[in-house]
């Protein structure tokens, strides 16, 4: 039986051979560059070095992927797409059912309005 893992350009056999991207390529330079910086060849710590590799090769998050998974910027978006909800869906119900709807809103407002009361009373 044969292993065609090679032809493959994600497998390991294919990364091994060189095959698919440069990331063999790259990993092999910087090995022989850490072996080489290497006093001799008893002093050098494959180990220690695939761990430096791997810090070199971790992608870095960009500000823009930052921000975007902030917190803040999710609870930005969550409200903004509530209030565009909210403000395409309010008018079509009131005008069908402006009693429900107003007092909907009256319940949510002093909803919030107790909700905002009682976090201010737990935190002095």
């Amino acid at each position: 039986m044969h292993d065609f893992a090679y032809l493959f350009p994600d497998s390991a056999a294919s990364w091994l051979n060189g095959r698919g991207d440069a990331r063999f390529h790259r990993y092999e330079k910087f090995y022989r560059a850490s072996r080489a910086a290497a006093a001799n060849a008893a002093e050098f710590d494959l180990e220690a070095s695939n761990e430096r590799y791997a810090t070199i090769c971790r992608p870095a998050r960009s500000r823009i992927v930052e921000m975007l998974d902030s917190k803040l910027f999710k609870q930005i978006a969550f409200s903004l797409t509530l209030l565009w909800i909210g403000s395409s869906l309010l008018p079509t119900v009131g005008h069908s059912e402006p009693v429900a709807t107003g007092a909907f809103l009256v319940g949510a407002f002093i909803f919030l309005r107790v909700k905002r009361w009682r976090g201010r009373a737990r935190h002095p």
